[in-house]
């Protein structure tokens, strides 16, 4: 899938500020972007993630919108780089998707 299809859906794990009642992971900075992961645990599973990033760069917020997805899917933070590159294959810039799927690993590992 490509970015720009996927963002038509709207990013319904984004926010602007941090929300209450959320386990904050640590915030990841490289360059212009800047990304944090929001968790809501439950008997130690993942219930609610939500994210916070800049809003320059279409492909991070993708990726981060789809670890929510697959994070809250699953009840754990335990999402592969190989996996989201899968899922956007039909995106041209593979180098900048690995980039960018860096970032959000590294978000993720806290």
């Amino acid at each position: 899938m490509k970015v720009s299809e996927f963002l038509k859906n709207g990013m319904e794990h984004f926010t602007a500020e941090a929300p209450e009642g959320f386990k904050a992971l640590p915030e990841v900075k490289e360059g212009c972007h800047r990304l944090q992961f929001f968790i809501k645990e439950e008997n130690g599973q993942v219930k609610e993630c939500r994210f916070k990033a800049t809003k320059r760069c279409k492909k991070l917020l993708a990726l981060s919108e789809k670890a929510c997805q697959l994070i809250e899917e699953r009840g754990s933070l335990d999402v592969s780089p190989e996996e989201l590159l899968t899922f956007f294959s039909g995106e041209k810039d593979r180098k900048k998707m690995e980039e960018r799927v860096k970032i959000v690993t590294r978000a993720l590992k806290g």
